[in-house]
């Protein structure tokens, strides 16, 4: 501890990487109270600065500002999670100190966090490492950062369970506060999806070719995007009748309980889950009360907290 509050200067970007359980989230509480300055909390799995799937800027005290990655995992992520903590390096004060998610195990680790390291370009490298599993970082010495490995004790670590348990309570209490908001499309736009664009369709029309209801349904030159319950019959006579090439489909299934990413003047407010849609608007279960930009992610969340990965969208 004595080295490192040394060594990190107060104008310094500190990254520190380890596996799960190694005690980062600890350490960089311990410096922050000895330091000051801001933390980025990458780790969206285990967020302890703010919710679940965001990449936040804080400190112990609270967010004050964030990413929306929408997931809880890096592995589906990782140009989200990349991005999310080089925005937040770029506004933080300093010092900085980045914790990291414990992914680290693999070669898709490896160039996850080799990646970050390149965008972000910190002035010290924090390795984490309970024997040699993060000698491979030791070569960015060689590129001018600083670079201190800490051997760490074996500590006891949460299962699984504890884990997803732990995230549940976290969505229940950030979501304790919210109540159904409607947003108009045209006034809120959607991210990471096309749904609200566009030349608003028949439902009832599509409905009747498709064999199952259509919640909504828009198109923007010869695309069309139809979100409806169940699956098709057919979607042949669907492009013809609409002089599209391609149906980009949304089962209701999995967009109803959608964690969404809410913003307003460009910066992240907060979380929201799907409750409606219709061709005109959504309805979300959030604490935000002013957006203007909506997120898609790639979680479904109940009111229990429980979430599950969902694949959104289907090209045809």
């Amino acid at each position: 501890m004595g080295e490192l509050t040394k060594v990190i200067r107060r104008d310094a970007v500190a990254l520190f990487l380890g596996e799960t359980d190694a005690g980062k989230t600890t350490l960089i509480r311990e410096l922050h109270e000895r330091l000051g300055g801001q933390i980025i909390d990458g780790d969206i799995g285990q967020s302890w600065i703010g919710p679940p799937a965001v990449v936040s800027l804080g400190t112990p005290d609270g967010i004050q500002a964030g990413y929306f990655v929408g997931d809880v995992s890096p592995r589906g992520s990782l140009l989200q999670v990349i991005t999310g903590i080089a925005l937040m390096a770029r506004r933080a004060e300093r010092p900085c100190l980045i914790d990291t998610d414990g992914y680290i195990a693999d070669g898709t680790a490896r160039a996850y966090k080799t990646e970050l390291i390149n965008l972000v370009r910190p002035d010290l490298l924090v390795l984490m490492q309970r024997r040699d599993e993060l000698d491979y970082y030791t070569l960015y010495a060689r590129k001018g950062i600083g670079v201190i490995a800490l051997h760490v004790r074996h500590q006891r670590e949460k299962t699984r369970e504890e884990r997803i348990r732990a995230r549940e309570q976290a969505f229940r209490d950030y979501f304790r506060p919210a109540e159904q908001r409607r947003f108009t499309f045209g006034g809120v736009y959607v991210e990471r999806g096309l749904l609200g664009r566009g030349e608003r369709l028949d439902t009832q029309m599509l409905s009747v070719i498709l064999g199952r209801e259509v919640k909504a349904a828009w198109r923007i030159g010869h695309e069309a995007t139809v979100v409806l319950d169940g699956y098709p019959h057919t979607l042949g006579t669907a492009k013809h009748a609409l002089d599209v090439d391609t149906i980009h489909l949304y089962h209701w299934a999995n967009v109803k309980d959608l964690l969404v990413g809410c913003l307003h003047n460009g910066e992240y407010r907060g979380l929201g889950i799907v409750k409606d849609l219709t061709t005109e608007d959504v309805a979300l279960w959030t604490p935000v009360e002013r957006a203007d930009v909506l997120q898609l992610g790639s979680l479904r969340v109940g009111e229990d907290g429980r979430h599950e990965p969902v694949r959104l969208a289907s090209d045809t």
